[in-house]
């Protein structure tokens, strides 16, 4: 019986050990963290050579409009073309995550949360979005795929409710 009782006692204490995760795993995401967040002070400043060269020449980038995973040139080009014609990035509110597996593991990737806010050139109109970023390393630690969500759609139509002309306006003659 004392045999069976402490079978018991071990088997318990067995099944109620938890998946513990080292130190080494969670530094990758402390390391990519800090990388990510530099990444984005960058984009906010217009450093966006300083930017790209974080950025490995094989990276992915799946943008807020396409479920298509395109190039790096791809996503130099829409970095650029965000400057071209919006000024004044503010990136607030800013959350970092470690990204996990099946097992919840850190992977090193980094779950990224905010709010942009930027000023449409052209028009002057505010603009301000929720964001959501999956952002993968390399053992270089250079970012080889970002995935981003936002409302692409959203910030347009902050655009044109600011400058759209009121129904009851009078007429240019």
């Amino acid at each position: 019986m004392k045999n069976y009782l402490f079978l018991a006692v071990v088997a318990a204490l067995v099944s109620c050990q938890t998946a513990t995760h080292t130190n080494d795993q969670l530094d990758g995401f402390k390391t990519n963290q800090a990388s990510a967040d530099a990444a984005f002070n960058l984009f906010e400043n217009g450093s966006l050579d300083d930017m790209s060269e974080m950025y490995a020449d094989d990276m992915f980038w799946s943008p807020p409009n396409t479920t298509d995973s395109l190039s790096k040139a791809d996503w130099q080009s829409s970095m650029k073309e965000w400057h071209v014609n919006f000024e004044n990035f503010s990136f607030d509110e800013r959350l970092y995550y470690p990204s996990v597996d099946e097992s919840f593991a850190p992977t090193g990737g980094v779950r990224v949360y905010g709010t942009w806010s930027s000023t449409h050139k052209a028009t002057g109109a505010a603009t301000k979005t929720k964001y959501y970023s999956v952002i993968e390393y390399n053992d270089e630690g250079k970012v080889s795929g970002a995935m981003e969500w936002f409302d692409l759609g959203g910030v347009f139509d902050q655009i044109e409710t600011q400058t759209a002309v009121p129904e009851d306006a009078p007429a240019d003659e």
